[in-house]
This record gives C-alpha cells, sequence and structure tokens, in this order.
C-alpha cells in the first residue's frame, strides 16, 4: 500500500492525487488518498493509521503562497500539513529501525522547511503536475520494489513456523506484538496472560481449561522459534520477546489480517 499525500485544495490537486493513485493501482498495489476515504471514523485517524501501516509514500508538494521572512527575499511555502505526513513518515522508519520506498515531488521554487531543509529526502523538482504520473510509473517499476531473496526467504521461512501454530498460538502472537512498541520491546508474561484469559473468556469459562491454553501456546510458540522469554529476578517478573528477526513478519501478518478483537 502507497500513501499518497498530495493536495486536496483545487479539483486540479484531486485530479492528480487520482491520476497517482490509478498509476499505483495498475501496478497491483493499493493506493491510500485522503480524499477518498470514506470511513465513519475520524479522518486524521485513518491518516495516522495508514501513516503506520503503509508500506512506500509518495508526496506532492504544490505551491502554497508566498512567505516573507525579514532579512530574506519573499519565498514560496508548500503545504505544511504534506510536511508534517512526510516527518511522521520518516520517524516511523527511525522507530522500526528500517528503510521504506519514499519519493517526494516538489514544485519549482518552493522553499525547503522543516525535515525537507535536513535532507532526510531529496524532492524531485517539477514545473507541470502532468510529468508526476509517468515518473511515478517509473519509480514503481525499479529495483526499490524488488523483493529482496532474503527478505523472501524471511518470510517464507516465517510462514512456515506459522503454520505450525494452533488459532489460540496466533491470538497469544497478535497480544505479545500489541504489547510491544517496537523490535526492541518485551511483554510482561503476567499481563499477556490477562489479556489471553479476557479475550478467551466470553468462550471459555473454566480457568483451568484457560491455563492449559495459554500453556499450550506459550509453548508452541516458543517451540517454533517465534517468541523468548527471560526471568527478571530483581523485579519477579517474566519477559516476553518476540524474536527480533520475525518482528516486522509478525507486524505486518496481523495488518493483512485486519482486527480479530
Amino acid at each position: 500500500m502507497v500513501f499518497v499525500s498530495c493536495g486536496q485544495r483545487t479539483s486540479e490537486e484531486v485530479k492528480l492525487g487520482r491520476d497517482v493513485a490509478e498509476v499505483i493501482q495498475k501496478h497491483g498495489m493499493e493506493a491510500f488518498f485522503a480524499q477518498d476515504v470514506h470511513s465513519a471514523g475520524d479522518l486524521n485517524s485513518e491518516i495516522f493509521r495508514a501513516l503506520q501501516t503503509c508500506d512506500a509514500f509518495l508526496g506532492i508538494l504544490q505551491k502554497r503562497g508566498t512567505v516573507n521572512y525579514e532579512g530574506f527575499p519573499p519565498s514560496e511555502r508548500s503545504s505544511v500539513w504534506i510536511q508534517q505526513e512526510i516527518s511522521i513518515f520518516a520517524y516511523r522508519m527511525f522507530l522500526e529501525q528500517r528503510s521504506l520506498p519514499i519519493r517526494v515531488y516538489s514544485e519549482r521554487g518552493i522553499r525547503r522547511e522543516g525535515v525537507m531543509e535536513i535532507a532526510i529526502v531529496n524532492p524531485i523538482e517539477f514545473d507541470q503536475p502532468d510529468e508526476i504520473p509517468p515518473d511515478v510509473d517509473k519509480w514503481l517499476n525499479s529495483r526499490e520494489f524488488e523483493e529482496h531473496p532474503l527478505r523472501l526467504r524471511r518470510e517464507a521461512l516465517f510462514q512456515s513456523r506459522l503454520s505450525r501454530t494452533t488459532e489460540d498460538a496466533q491470538l497469544l502472537l497478535e497480544l505479545i506484538a500489541a504489547h510491544c512498541a517496537g523490535p526492541d520491546d518485551f511483554a510482561l508474561h503476567h499481563l499477556v496472560r490477562n489479556d489471553f484469559f479476557e479475550a478467551l473468556h466470553p468462550t471459555v469459562n473454566d480457568e483451568r481449561q484457560l491455563e492449559l491454553k495459554f500453556g499450550s501456546a506459550f509453548g508452541t510458540l516458543r517451540a517454533v522459534g517465534l517468541i523468548g522469554s527471560e526471568d527478571d529476578r530483581t523485579q519477579g517478573f517474566i519477559r516476553i520477546r518476540i524474536a527480533k528477526q520475525w518482528w516486522h513478519s509478525v507486524f505486518d501478518e496481523f495488518r493483512r489480517r485486519g482486527r480479530r478483537l
């Protein structure tokens, strides 16, 4: 899924966003374009969720008006909101400790500000909007979107392990992931156990049966190498970690499945 960050103030800007989305869809990918979101939920939440889960980012900066700074010549400013979305995506890559495809187009003459000023991305300048869709098509055909052989092998190994788990184990894995903010984070055993019990309680009322299900699910995940655990004797609790090499695979798997609870 490619997040399309494009102006929507004029009909021409909306058309450009939809033209770019159409190019993306022709490559068998999904385009997130806020103009096309029809949700009963808060639009900001939809945008933040898409920025959190998208696989690539495409930004288009267009002129928004002239700004004057004392001691400097007048300059053209672009959309502040789009620059904020670029910043959020850049921070996500930092937080997840991985690189994701990002492409930013900037109308010629725009002043660089914020993240753009410190060159996290190097925008491609354009004069006319119709220059963008053909270049997006080339970008999506580039090696940046080719699956790396090691990623393919890792995903195959992950799916092999996941196929050997039960539904209870997959629920537990999802709960552990929900407790972890990133690859280096951990969940507390007793808190995950409580959430597991609560999730199954509507259908399983027997505490002993719930304990057996939890123990079996936990043992399965450890046996296939998706999680590890360690005792913190100084604090008196058990830490559970998703094995670092499987973190992104776990995250992507549950994102594809959608919300289960």
